[in-house]
């Protein structure tokens, strides 16, 4: 099995639960803007993904339309302090310290706006044990195999097969295979929950748990 010198790692659903936090701003949102309310299992589906591409989706919004959901999601989400109401999946922080350990410089490459990924890592203390921590940009221009690429950069590391990058979505999935990079498929998530789901990707694993990453790295 190759052994990697990166691991980029997605937040929500992979490094963190953010489920509590993220249902909580979705619900306010809509009642501000008076959208009808989802139930919990179609709340779990705004988790990962882009939160305008989520309220477009799941209410037929055209694009100003559901930025400016997005936009009161987010004000409420920071405002309040949801993006707070989240904890690490049991054995990631154990699993951090096995990697860094190892040797492997690791990465937070996630879709979460960048400001925020930055607030909760720092709230649960892990930020130094990262080597480099991206989100998004204020704009949303940046895709994920682009979020893949700055914290490569970051490490230093220049072949991108040295790096394999680890979440529960398909996000995660197609930005690893635009970026060059190796993917990792985890199901205790919101996106993926059969080695099924994962393997329609080309995936070198999947790990049903947090402790289950070290083996694939």
């Amino acid at each position: 099995m190759k052994r990697y010198k990166a691991a980029l790692i997605d937040m929500d659903g992979t490094l963190f639960n953010t489920a509590k936090g993220i249902t909580k701003a979705v619900r306010e949102a809509c009642d501000e803007y008076g959208l009808k309310q989802l139930s919990d299992s179609e709340i779990e589906e705004f988790i990962g993904p882009p939160i305008q591409i989520t309220f477009g989706k799941k209410y037929s919004l055209g694009e100003d339309e559901a930025n400016k959901v997005a936009n009161i999601f987010r004000r409420i989400y920071k405002e309040k302090e949801y993006v707070l109401e989240c904890e690490l999946y049991p054995g990631m922080r154990e699993t951090l310290e096995k990697l860094r350990e190892n040797g492997v410089k690791l990465c937070i490459a996630s879709l979460k706006k960048e400001d925020m990924v930055k607030k909760i890592c720092a709230h649960f203390g892990i930020s130094e044990l990262f080597d480099s921590l991206h989100g998004t940009d204020p704009l949303d221009k940046l895709s994920k195999s682009d979020i893949i690429k700055i914290c490569m950069d970051d490490t230093g590391i220049t072949d991108m097969k040295d790096a394999v990058m680890i979440g529960d979505s398909k996000y995660d999935a197609i930005g690893a295979e635009e970026a060059g990079c190796a993917f990792l498929g985890v199901t205790y998530g919101f996106g993926f929950h059969t080695d099924e789901d994962v393997y329609q990707y080309d995936a070198v694993g999947a790990a049903h748990s947090a402790a289950e990453i070290v083996k694939f790295i």
